[in-house]
């Protein structure tokens, strides 16, 4: 569990996090966990956000969906400081599961809505005189830009903070104790945030947008000014870090870098180098997607909306491919074990992928009848319910430690 520090080649700590055990055997344990965390999402997304219940203006497509992202998003950021603390101090005065899951929902509850209510709209007032509106946008419009270049905070912190902190395993800090230590990593991480949300997301807004598209600079404009390409970079970054650190448990940087801080600088750059050429060929990954829905029966409407489309896929595509890692990981235990190590990270890998390829092509097939979203494949945004169920995905496993599935020993 690289992101927590709580595998391979960290010492121990003297305040490890607890000891959990699966009352079922894998991957029945995994499964059951799946099963819980995807009721979870899609029920909250039906309560709060699906669309055809919230009556969105018809103009405004994703009106109550983006809370879905920024709450999704905030979230995120939470539950990554709450690993980085090791879900200090409250772990150490109940030690007990869902005790401990509890406490943690609440203080990540109080982080979204600190983000959500206090700082979004202080920077939506900030970001607004800083760039300029155009007269005729809407206040909806102008906070949703600023929700956007804001929320990207989320992606900055997973993407290139993440991967350095759990690539170096807390290198050199990982002999202090906690709060010291989580207070240290937690102003590195965020510096390392609030460095790269700058160069790559702060000045991908466009002053002159009426619309969502428009909002925000789109494909037109290149790399960094270009919201879609900066976003694809950091998931695919994510996806490469998460996939080496958690599923394949350091390989190969174990191979190439015995010691911190060398491993975690050759998986830094390494991952950083993989997600930028991803990043280089989104369109090709998009169209790839778009010549399956067109054999599907799909259609789109046109080529600006059919090119849009297609980068939404690209990047969506990733984020499924990081829950999936995320269910392989943590879910199912790296499961197999039994084989050569060879054997089990193909495995593994085969795993990952086919998850992340049925989770995509599973929610563009049903979006409209489970989601709310248009009938047409082109249209169809799974980022706000997909960053939902990987924020609650993450949230059951790190500070519930996935209980009831699980139990303390």
């Amino acid at each position: 569990m690289a992101l927590a520090g709580e595998k391979v080649g960290i010492p121990s700590a003297d305040e490890a996090p607890m000891v959990v055990m699966a009352r079922f055997k894998q991957p029945i344990a995994g499964l059951i966990s799946l099963l819980i965390v995807f009721i979870i999402s899609i029920v909250s997304w039906w309560i709060f956000f699906d669309p055809r219940w919230h009556d969105p203006l018809p103009s405004y497509n994703n009106e109550v969906t983006a809370w879905a992202s920024v709450i999704g998003g905030f979230g995120l950021i939470g539950v990554v400081w709450a690993i980085w603390f090791e879900n200090w101090p409250y772990y150490n005065w109940f030690r007990t599961p869902w005790k401990v899951g509890l406490v943690g929902t609440a203080i990540n509850a109080v982080i979204i809505i600190i983000f959500t209510l206090v700082l979004l709209p202080l920077f939506n007032i900030f970001y607004s005189n800083y760039l300029g509106v155009d007269p005729s946008a809407s206040d909806y419009i102008i906070w949703y830009r600023s929700a956007s270049i804001f929320g990207a905070l989320s992606g900055s912190l997973f993407s290139f903070a993440v991967l350095w902190v759990a690539g170096t395993m807390y290198w050199p800090f990982f002999k202090h104790k906690q709060p010291k230590r989580g207070i240290i990593i937690w102003v590195i991480g965020n510096a390392i945030t609030i460095l790269v949300w700058f160069l790559i997301f702060f000045n991908t807004g466009y002053a002159g947008g009426t619309t969502e598209l428009t909002a925000i600079k789109g494909i037109q404009f290149s790399f960094p000014n270009s919201y879609p390409y900066s976003l694809g970079w950091t998931q695919w970054i994510i996806f490469f870090s998460l996939l080496t650190m958690m599923v394949f448990e350091y390989w190969p940087w174990n191979k190439l870098g015995r010691k911190q801080p060398f491993m975690g600088i050759i998986a830094f750059v390494c991952c950083v180098l993989l997600g930028f050429l991803f990043m280089v060929y989104l369109e090709e990954i998009g169209y790839i997607f778009d010549g399956i829905f067109q054999i599907l029966g799909g259609n789109p409407l046109g080529e600006i909306e059919r090119v849009i489309g297609v980068y939404y896929m690209a990047i969506s595509y990733a984020i499924f491919l990081i829950c999936a890692v995320v269910v392989v990981s943590l879910f199912f235990d790296n499961w197999p074990k039994k084989y050569s190590q060879w054997k089990n990270l193909i495995i593994r890998f085969i795993l990952v992928i086919m998850l992340g390829t049925a989770g995509f092509f599973g929610f563009y097939l049903l979006a409209p009848l489970l989601f709310g979203e248009p009938h047409n494949f082109w249209e169809i945004n799974p980022t706000p319910f997909v960053l939902l169920f990987l924020w609650i995905e993450i949230l059951f496993a790190y500070v519930w430690r996935k209980w009831p599935i699980y139990r303390a020993v």
